[in-house]
């Protein structure tokens, strides 16, 4: 199913007058640590020495590496400084009973982001076959609205059964496009892109950038890149992990940089709408138990935080709750006898909350456009609407 705004893409250029600030998104922002926590002493590809791109606004975009060369993975992380998430841990256990938090980027090392693509092949996990669907029926319309040239700017490493669809629209369309793919976990950028080998495109070029949601909008904002239209992707409903206060902050701070260029400038987000409670319930608690071995990782991964075994990891459990009055998925990890960390008592069955996944109606699609300061331009749904994906534009209308 396809929804058109009144407002098109083509031909839209934007411009204001003062360049912005970039607002550091703390969500991913301390994700390195975690990453490097578990890699540290790992066997990988020896991505040190790879040239940085050098990036001159070309257009069309250079033909792809030849095959057998190593992933083009550039560093973008400023000043490669690692953030620790142990203060994090402790500020929220030390929160009163009842309100008390463990920080969701527990969730996401290198042993999290396996046990999450298990989850997303699980039957009641329906987010990615929607997604897929969505992206099958409409790869096609969405390619034709990227401009030549473009640089295509994907936050996260890609699901490749998603966003390869995607790419092979954009390659049988004949549009040059640099595809770069943005993370924090080097390995599994480099899983991403040796899967998307140069001899499967013939228009499109594959590259990585090693860094966090605010490097990539700082190096998105270059002068380099000026020229250049340029698109920004969210897929999975990945919007829903934020608050929705903080989801309009999010987006507000990266449709600002985009008016800045001047350029042709769109956003393609990924938002699941169902508010089926029994339906949502199950995705995030399967009956094969991928969703409680995602969650209960957070523990151990708690432990190599914080230097030693504060928890174990065995007297933990994971819980999931439907909140329908806030239309959101709540998860928890709750003690199953009392645990004492540091000078914190907290009780058997309390609840530690984690990680949320926000459902938005339409109405609240529109709010948070709205406060984003986006318009929506085309919606791309399945076969019964709930789930879509949203071409915005951060072009101001008055």
């Amino acid at each position: 199913m396809r929804f058109t705004s009144p407002l098109r893409m083509s031909g839209i250029t934007t411009a204001v007058s003062e360049v912005l600030p970039c607002i550091l998104n703390s969500h991913q922002y301390n994700l390195e640590t975690i990453m490097t926590a578990d890699t540290a002493n790992a066997t990988m590809p020896d991505t040190t020495t790879l040239p940085r791109s050098k990036q001159n606004g070309h257009i069309p975009a250079s033909k792809p590496k030849s095959n057998g060369e190593a992933p083009d993975i550039i560093d973008i992380r400023d000043g490669g400084e690692l953030l620790r998430l142990a203060d994090s841990i402790r500020s929220g256990l030390q929160a009163p009973p009842g309100s008390r938090t463990l920080p969701s980027l527990l969730l996401w090392n290198e042993k999290g982001l396996k046990h999450f693509e298990a989850v997303t092949y699980t039957s009641d996990y329906y987010l990615t076959n929607a997604e897929i669907s969505v992206l099958e029926a409409h790869s096609a319309e969405i390619a034709e609205q990227m401009q030549d040239g473009s640089i295509l700017l994907e936050l996260g490493s890609g699901n490749l059964r998603k966003v390869g669809i995607l790419l092979k629209a954009i390659d049988a369309a004949g549009k040059h496009v640099d595809y770069y793919a943005l993370d924090l976990d080097r390995s599994e950028l480099e899983r991403t892109l040796s899967q998307l080998g140069p001899r499967q495109f013939k228009h499109v070029r594959c590259h990585g950038l090693f860094g966090t949601y605010d490097d990539g909008r700082a190096w998105l904002s270059k002068a380099q890149h000026a020229k250049r239209p340029k698109c920004v992707l969210l897929l999975g409903s990945t919007i829903g992990s934020m608050s929705r206060d903080e989801a309009a902050r999010f987006w507000s701070d990266w449709a600002r940089m985009l008016r800045v260029g001047g350029e042709e400038a769109s956003i393609i987000l990924g938002i699941d709408g169902s508010k089926d409670g029994d339906k949502v319930f199950r995705a995030y608690n399967d009956r094969d138990g991928a969703n409680k071995r995602f969650i209960e990782n957070a523990i151990p991964q708690a432990n190599k935080q914080l230097g030693y075994e504060a928890f174990k990891p065995d007297e933990w459990r994971q819980q999931g709750e439907w909140n329908a009055a806030e239309g959101k998925h709540d998860q928890y990890l709750v003690p199953m006898k009392d645990v004492c960390f540091e000078d914190v008592r907290i009780a058997e069955g309390e609840r530690v909350y984690i990680v949320t996944s926000v459902k938005y109606d339409d109405k609240e699609k529109a709010r948070l456009f709205r406060a984003s300061g986006l318009t929506e331009v085309e919606r791309y749904t399945n076969a019964d609407g709930s789930y879509g994906l949203h071409l915005l534009s951060p072009m101001l209308i008055n």
